[in-house]
């Protein structure tokens, strides 16, 4: 019945031991997704998602003329230098973004600082004593 049911698949060339290793590894995605670490189905799925990319640009390189003499090997190379860039980007921005802050914050912690002398009460400045 599962030949049947499953045919446009291929079902009939597949062996026992293929059946049971991909009926193991659905078993074991489907009881991931029921358990407490079902966080790691993202961690799979965005593989899944980011090798697709690759093999979309890899795809679109070995269609270029210019690139097509590439072989297999070098156009996933480059097609994973291409799919890096904005991960690269991203770094270069939070880097940049963070030494900007990381100086706000210093002059911040300075001013701070300098507010308050040592030996001295710590008060709020609307603090009003109740004695004169």
């Amino acid at each position: 019945m599962l030949m049947t049911i499953f045919s446009f698949i291929g079902l009939d060339t597949w062996s026992n031991a293929a059946l049971l290793g991909y009926g193991l590894l659905a078993g074991l995605i489907v009881a991931l997704a029921f358990s407490s670490q079902r966080w790691l189905l993202i961690y799979l799925f965005g593989g899944m998602a980011y090798w697709l990319a690759v093999e979309g640009i890899q795809s679109v390189i070995s269609s270029r003329p210019m690139l097509a003499e590439l072989s297999e090997w070098h156009s996933y190379v480059v097609a994973m230098g291409i799919s890096w860039l904005p991960l690269v980007g991203w770094v270069l921005y939070r880097a940049l973004r963070y030494e900007d802050v990381s100086q706000a914050v210093q002059q911040q912690r300075e001013l701070e600082a300098a507010r308050y002398i040592e030996h001295t009460p710590v008060y709020d400045d609307d603090y009003q004593p109740r004695f004169h």
